[in-house]
């Protein structure tokens, strides 16, 4: 039963993440207007439509999608927490980056972009980002724990 909890909640918490995903994408108009100088955008897109993908395996196949689930928040928790790192790559040092994606100093449209909500959207849409990876990975971890002590236990 309490598996079954678990299980609800990932998938809960994997289509949060696809749908911050989506608002960034729709209203992040920095995002798109970057996109030809480091691709992030497009890399959005993907990381979306793996999550896509990871949900429907949860639906079809729970057990190896628990584990798919699980490597994917990991890897896209990296993934999250390096990004500040191309910020060179937009003429933006690595700091004022984090404190942008952060939430710190959110941006403004102006008249190359739009930012209907700010950029980032919301202001807190990254940090979600990082804190949706963050409670998957340990719920994932906590299903694995209530299985090995209910197979030591039998």
């Amino acid at each position: 039963m309490a598996a079954g909890k678990s299980l609800l909640l990932i998938i809960f918490l994997l289509s949060l993440s696809i749908v911050v995903c989506l608002i960034i994408l729709a209203f992040d108009g920095l995002l798109w207007f970057d996109n030809p100088l480091n691709g992030h955008a497009t890399a959005l897109v993907a990381f979306t439509a793996i999550q896509v993908l990871i949900l429907v395996l949860l639906f079809a196949r729970p057990l190896i999608g628990i584990r798919v689930v699980f490597y994917w928040s990991l890897l896209y928790l990296i993934i999250l927490l390096l990004n500040p790192l191309t910020g060179p790559m937009v003429g933006i040092s690595i700091e004022a980056f984090a404190l942008y994606l952060f939430g710190v100093t959110p941006i403004a449209s102006t008249p190359q972009f739009s930012c209907p909500f700010l950029c980032p959207p919301f202001v807190i849409t990254y940090d979600l980002l990082i804190i949706i990876q963050l409670v998957i990975v340990v719920a994932v971890l906590s299903i694995q724990r209530r299985v090995t002590k209910a197979t030591q236990k039998s």
